[in-house]
């Protein structure tokens, strides 16, 4: 493939390739602490330039040519008339930007176009705003009645009645050339429109999506942006700045509720949600006039949005292909060229760490400057790929947009050093924005739409046993406790790998890898104990049922191998486990098979053979213990036999627990499960049942409002759930 048309990271991979060889790529890592001067040597150099040139230009295609527009412009006629409005502004938009400046008769038939598909979205101002526009472009004559009746409908619409009265006599006066009938036909519609009085109609303007507004633990932090006044910054030389408790916090406490400094929707949600919040697009959505493909929620975040829009517009294809490095671009675009090149010439605020030598407010550039990059730390080719980009993107602004206009050629290169700062800072501290989506009835999923960057939250220093949840209300982050934490301890995030999820080896080679720092976490150092994941995995010690943990991580089918159980500190022979797990696994393929094939009895049969061979085999959080009591729980609860059903997902939910912890989303899923059937038991059986019923209820709605909140459609069918319960027992 031509380096023309590769995509942005094959061309990036065909670079480093190259500069390797020559040596370019070992010359921009060397070239220390200076981020303007590498940007200035990809910049120079001739022959990168050209390819680069090319390529944006391919990506870009800005051509006009008035057969375009009109090709445009006929295609938005077609989905027009099949009542795609917002396909059609796009096209319509399209052929307006198309359109060579002296076809003005093809550019106002194509803004008249879109003025009555702006009219039927009821975005009248924006309608009227094209109206203007087409009138002045030398708009034919004797199309004027119907666009003149449709500014009177816009301007009625939007209370506007002195401006309606005037535009009335402009159609009456546009009606002296028509023949008859026409002109007979227009006035009767003036006459009926003049009699609907249901013009004033104002809508609301981005309307709240949520009721809940959620406040941090003991109020807002006021030095420290978006945190809970129990938490503290404070900063050392092998930490860097950390975040620490005041005070003692309990599981379940909101510690940061933070909205973004910025951020940037995925591409394959850009049709579906707000360029600028996030929200889902309601039926009134606000397109971008200038390019017709972004959309707005709101007339407000389209205007909020123009700081960074005004010089992205028209530029998504390029900016999606360089992936969150879209994002480190538009955070220093969306301050301006002015603020950050006044930052940068005051060494004060450049020396001056926020959160340590003055407050921390997440909307000051300060903030964003200072933000962890491990530029220095990253592998030659990583910083390589990651300064191109950076040179790209500073290109692009220079070739297609106005933020350099007043501009010097230095001032350029400190830019792109800056995007290049920025891009590296994502590597460590972007967020993945995620809504919660109903899969069906009885799960959900989290799916990713957005990255964003959330400069308090981001100072949470990682751990592989953390402290808190993240989760997210629209695109503002809410990051609870999810332990206990005592005054004076750190409070820690994860960003990823998870002791319980993960071998100690895998993540200690995936955070170096991704984030340039060795994992000292308890989980971490502590070589000298078992790892977690081989605990789980583990068989049963038949003295205590505790964990049998074989230092080697592997099981010899010698018949006198022995093991060192954990608990009781005894050594122990595995091999009766061994070999009953082995008749289990047999008993669980077969079980699972009758189930599939519909034969209930046989699979209760060889089930429950295999998970009471299990109990007394495996340890009591080895999932493989508890998928076959999950089993076996569902094919009772199919023949409607809950007692028992209920005795297999006790064994279950043990499992579960044992490997993801007391407040994991997947104990939670269990429990969903427990509290359905306690429920078919709960009218038969005693007070104990059914105090046990609402605690399970009341722990599960806990974890599920700490992961998801209280607005999640888990959160409140098991608020449905409880209600429900208490119905009951009143009769």
């Amino acid at each position: 493939m031509s380096r023309e048309l590769s995509n942005w990271q094959e061309l990036l991979d065909s670079f480093t390739e190259t500069g390797v060889r020559q040596g370019k790529v070992s010359k921009i890592h060397q070239t220390r602490s200076n981020n303007a001067e590498r940007i200035k040597i990809l910049l120079e150099d001739e022959e990168l330039r050209v390819v680069l040139l090319k390529w944006m230009n391919h990506q870009v295609k800005r051509q006009r040519s008035l057969e375009a527009a009109k090709c445009f412009r006929e295609t938005g006629n077609r989905q027009f008339s099949l009542k795609d409005y917002t396909a059609c502004i796009e096209m319509y938009s399209q052929s307006i930007l198309s359109c060579p400046v002296e076809n003005e008769v093809e550019l106002s038939l194509a803004l008249a176009n879109r003025s009555a598909a702006l009219f039927q979205l009821d975005l009248f101002e924006d309608c009227l705003q094209d109206i203007r526009v087409a009138l002045t472009k030398n708009y034919p004559s004797h199309l004027l009645p119907k666009i003149l009746t449709r500014k009177i409908k816009s301007l009625r619409k939007l209370g506007l009645m002195e401006d309606c009265q005037t535009t009335l006599a402009e159609l009456k006066a546009s009606l002296m050339h028509l023949q008859v009938s026409e002109k007979n036909k227009i006035q009767s519609d003036i006459k009926v429109m003049l009699m609907d009085d249901q013009g004033n109609e104002n809508t609301q303007d981005r309307d709240s999506e949520f009721d809940d507004r959620i406040i941090p633990f003991c109020g807002e932090n006021l030095s420290f942006k978006g945190a809970s006044a129990a938490l503290d910054i404070r900063h050392s030389v092998e930490k860097s700045r950390y975040v620490v408790a005041n005070r003692d916090i309990m599981a379940g406490e909101t510690l940061f509720v933070e909205q973004p400094n910025a951020l940037v929707v995925l591409p394959d949600f850009q049709t579906t949600r707000c360029h600028h919040c996030t929200r889902e697009l309601p039926l009134k959505r606000y397109p971008c006039l200038s390019c017709g493909k972004i959309w707005f929620c709101s007339n407000a975040c389209r205007q909020e949005s123009s700081c960074y829009h005004s010089f992205e517009c028209g530029l998504d294809s390029v900016l999606n292909s360089v992936g969150i490095a879209h994002l480190g671009a538009r955070i220093v675009v969306s301050y301006g060229l002015e603020t950050i090149l006044a930052f940068l010439k005051d060494t004060e605020k450049v020396k001056k760490i926020s959160g340590i030598d003055s407050s921390y407010d997440t909307k000051s550039y300060q903030v964003m400057f200072h933000l962890v990059s491990h530029t220095e730390r990253m592998a030659p080719d990583e910083l390589y790929q990651y300064a191109l980009t950076a040179a790209f993107l500073t290109l692009l602004l220079e070739q297609h947009t106005k933020f350099f206009q007043l501009a010097s050629q230095e001032d350029r290169y400190l830019v792109g050093g800056l995007i290049l700062v920025h891009i590296c800072q994502m590597v460590s501290n972007a967020h993945a924005i995620t809504e919660i989506c109903a899969l069906d009835e009885n799960s959900e999923r989290q799916e990713r739409i957005a990255t964003a960057i959330y400069p308090s939250a981001s100072l949470m220093n990682h751990s592989c046993d953390p402290t808190v949840i993240n989760s997210f209300q629209g695109n503002t982050l809410i990051v609870r406790a999810i332990r206990d934490v005592r005054k004076g301890d750190e409070v820690f995030n994860c960003y990823g790998p998870h002791y319980r999820r993960m071998r100690r080896i895998e993540r200690l080679e995936m955070l170096e890898s991704q984030y340039s720092f060795v994992c000292t976490c308890e989980h971490c150092c502590d070589t000298n104990t078992e790892d977690f994941q081989d605990v789980i995995y583990s068989f049963a010690c038949p003295s205590c049922n505790g964990s049998l943990v074989n230092p080697s991580g592997s099981y010899s089918p010698a018949q006198f191998q022995m093991t060192l159980c954990r608990s009781c500190k005894t050594q122990q022979s595995y091999f009766t486990q061994l070999k009953a797990d082995l008749e289990a696994v047999s008993l669980d393929a077969r079980g699972t098979e009758a189930m599939d094939q519909g034969d209930i009895m046989e699979a209760i049969k060889l089930l429950t053979k295999c998970v009471q061979l299990r109990k007394r085999a495996l340890f009591k959080g080895h999932p493989d213990l508890g998928k076959s009591a999950d089993k076996l729980a569902q094919c009772y609860a199919f023949i409607g036999n809950y007692e028992e059903c209920e005795k297999m997902l006790r064994i279950s939910l043990i499992a579960v627990e044992e490997r993801y912890g007391r407040y994991s989303i997947e104990k939670a899923n269990e429990l969903q499960k427990f509290t359905d059937v306690l429920m078919e038991l709960a009218s038969s059986r005693n007070q104990d049942l059914r105090d046990e019923l609402v605690r399970h209820l009341e722990e599960a709605m806990f974890i599920y409002r700490i992961h998801y909140g209280a607005w999640s459609h888990s959160y409140k069918e098991l608020q449905r759930k409880k209600i429900h319960l208490t119905t009951l027992l009143m009769k």
